[in-house]
């Protein structure tokens, strides 16, 4: 009942102010106080995030749900949470402290960046969150509590405040994000080992100083416009923003199923306060509204015990967000088609670079539907977000066994290409004979039998032979022009050699004349033959059994 009272307290001190809306990238602002104070502080998370992004080498980095702050006076500040479809922060006025701003800028790390080490991650926030706006210029660089104050923040402090080092940052970091080593990252970024640029960090920390310097063309008065908007949205958004507060969230809920029959958000908002007490309301979630936004088929289907109905929902928040690695893993979890699990997975993997739990995930299935390339990258990038040694090892283990299945998965492939192949081969060949031997009983049908007595002469418009020799091929040389010379071993065991000015011209005659062909060299299989010859000409040959 109190809550109630303070909420209503706060409801009727709203009462005839007005609400305006201000919003640039993934930010939004409801306020119904200093309008002007609010587009100051969107410009400072704007510029935060183009110091985020430029720092570490990201390109409009953005978190995976919009971020909404909404100020007004007399509200207890809350913490950032996700609400309904978006990330939620409330205000009583329009200024952030440093831990609010790290909230923020660690939003943007997990869905954008690679993985690094905690104590370095730890010293990149300590340092972003200190940034500061005005206008065109910011500052960074405020000395944090002595428990922050780690070796890894020193060095950081050193480089970002540095303006020799500044602008190499995001090499440095990029190159940790994708799995180069530290000390090397440093040289690839600094040109100077790690020991030389902590020494000059060391060194140079009792000068430490913020320190202020041009950053991007924002004019918040400017490039900022102000919408106004009714009081029942005001009012709807502010509620939602009290969700994150325990203390008021059954008076937000109460607010929220007010406006609920006419407000895809509010419904979503109930569905969102029964989801974060952790007693999801599968009927305020299943409403048809609601089902129009994807954290709210996400919900609906983690309580909804028909495994039907529980993927047709996911189905349709992973058309609706792809890159929604929550839904993709629950999606997985209860699907038969390995193939579309991993594709789930796989599209929603890069905001999930830095969890070696999803990657390894990612991988199972990819294994499951024998994408051994795929599965060998999974458990590679699972291995970079790993940083407990025996976790990264064992990880490892499983990237070398997938790549042994990648090459044996490669390996076969080759082999039923080459079966494949010769096997097509072969029935070309088959066909050929086949059809030869239709030509010639057609001509043998064809055939005007002869008169009796009628002698048959052989037909040749070659050479003819002058000699024959029984014995058996033993080698082909193959020499240049085309030529061959044909080595037969007689009965003596002497070898005879012949010459053949074109193989492809010699006449063949025999059981098997028709597929035989010769090979260069000494012969697999000697055969049996009878040579027609002048002088050291070879002109035909007959293969006997």
């Amino acid at each position: 009942m109190r809550a109630l009272l303070i909420l209503l307290a706060a409801v009727w001190t709203l009462h005839g102010e007005d609400w305006q809306k201000i919003n640039a990238g993934p930010f939004e602002i409801y306020t119904s106080g200093d309008v002007k104070a609010a587009k100051v502080l969107l410009g400072t998370l704007e510029q935060m995030r183009g110091q985020f992004g430029d720092l570490l080498g990201l390109t409009d980095p953005k978190p995976l749900w919009p971020v909404r702050i909404v100020i007004a006076k007399g509200q207890r500040p809350g913490k950032l949470m996700l609400t309904s479809n978006v990330h939620s922060l409330l205000l009583g006025d329009a200024v952030m402290t440093q831990a609010q701003k790290r909230e923020m800028l660690q939003l943007l790390l997990d869905t954008n960046a690679g993985p690094l080490e905690p104590t370095l991650e730890d010293a990149v926030l300590t340092v972003l969150s200190s940034i500061d706006a005005e206008r065109v210029r910011v500052t960074v660089g405020a000395l944090p509590a002595a428990d922050k104050q780690t070796a890894d923040w020193v060095l950081m402090q050193y480089l970002v405040t540095n303006d020799t080092y500044r602008g190499r940052v995001r090499v440095f970091l990029s190159n940790l994000m994708k799995g180069t080593d530290k000390p090397t990252a440093l040289r690839n970024g600094f040109e100077k080992e790690e020991a030389e640029l902590r020494a000059e960090a060391t060194t140079a920390r009792s000068a430490f100083v913020p320190v202020t310097y041009s950053a991007r063309p924002i004019l918040p008065e400017r490039d900022y416009r102000a919408r106004e908007i009714e009081v029942g949205m005001g009012r709807l958004q502010l509620a939602i923003a009290q969700l994150t507060d325990e203390k008021l969230r059954d008076g937000a809920r109460r607010v929220c199923s007010a406006q609920s029959a006419a407000e895809p958000e509010a419904q979503a908002c109930v569905a969102a306060a029964y989801a974060l007490d952790g007693k999801p309301d599968l009927a305020a979630i299943e409403a048809e509204k609601a089902l129009t936004i994807p954290r709210m088929l996400y919900l609906a289907a983690v309580g909804q015990p028909d495994r039907l109905k529980h993927q047709q929902h996911l189905f349709t928040a992973l058309q609706l967000k792809v890159i929604y690695p929550e839904a993709a893993l629950a999606f997985a979890s209860k699907e038969n088609d390995p193939i579309k699990a991993h594709k789930a997975l796989k599209d929603a993997s890069s905001a999930a670079l830095r969890d070696a739990k999803y990657q390894g995930q990612l991988a199972k299935w990819a294994q499951a539907a024998g994408l051994f390339t795929e599965e060998s990258k999974a458990w590679a990038a699972a291995e970079r977000a790993a940083f407990d040694p025996t976790e990264k090892e064992a990880l490892r283990q499983l990237r070398l066994g997938a790549q042994d299945r990648r090459y044996e998965a490669e390996a076969q492939a080759r082999r039923d290409a080459e079966a494949a192949r010769i096997k097509d081969i072969e029935r070309v060949k088959q066909e050929s004979l086949r059809r030869v031997r239709e030509a010639e009983a057609k001509a043998r049908g064809q055939m005007v039998p002869l008169e009796p007595g009628t002698k048959v002469e052989q037909w040749w418009d070659g050479e003819t032979p002058t000699g024959t020799l029984v014995g058996v091929l033993t080698r082909v040389d193959c020499m240049g022009g085309g030529k061959a010379r044909f080595a037969i071993r007689d009965s003596a065991g002497k070898v005879v050699l012949y010459d053949v000015e074109n193989p492809a011209k010699l006449v063949l005659s025999g059981a098997g004349a028709e597929t035989f062909s010769f090979s260069c060299g000494v012969q697999k299989q000697p055969r049996k033959v009878k040579a027609g010859f002048k002088e050291k000409k070879l002109l035909a040959m007959e293969l006997l059994p």
